[in-house]
């Protein structure tokens, strides 16, 4: 004799089923897209702190707020401001383009591979070149403030190598 389920039961544990399924997708969706953004964050941090002058950026951004600059100052260093901000941004591409190339590399899985050891000297050159260009900035920057200006952005500079 077989076992026969209630007549109500069937379309409940379906239901119970999908349902579950449904939840586990979601849950996995949302688990990796955390995951993803995390990650994306941890390699810009990473980019930014091995660029050799914290997140270059942000320090950029809180030097000038913290220096008090003059008018005249500001009209002064536009130029200078616009042409290192695109260079910066097409160094800090350069640093990213390397990164992917790198990241594809290692998934392939040689492990001394031309293609890995290409996308660090790339990577590296890239990060150097950043470290050149931002110190060259600031020490353009220094020309144009007075001598207690000049000797905060120096002081600033040399504790954000430190860190």
């Amino acid at each position: 004799m077989a076992y026969r389920f209630p007549s109500g039961i069937l379309p409940l544990v379906v239901a119970g089923v999908l349902l579950s399924a449904l939840s586990a997708w979601i849950a996995t969706r949302m688990a990796l897209a955390q995951h993803i953004g995390e990650h994306e964050e941890h390699h810009e941090i990473e980019s930014d702190s091995h660029s050799g002058s914290g997140t270059a950026g942000d320090f950029h951004a809180w030097m000038h707020s913290q220096l008090a600059l003059t008018a005249e100052q500001k009209a002064e260093l536009a130029p200078f401001e616009e042409a290192y901000e695109a260079q910066r941004n097409r160094v800090t591409k350069d640093i990213h383009a390397a990164g992917k190339d790198l990241a594809d590399a290692v998934r392939r899985g040689q492990r001394d591979s031309s293609a890995i050891a290409q996308a660090l000297d790339r990577m590296n050159a890239a990060r150097v070149k950043l470290q050149k260009l931002t110190l060259d900035h600031f020490f353009v920057m220094k020309e144009h403030l007075d001598p207690d200006q000049a000797q905060s952005l120096l002081q600033w500079t040399h504790d954000s190598l430190l860190r």
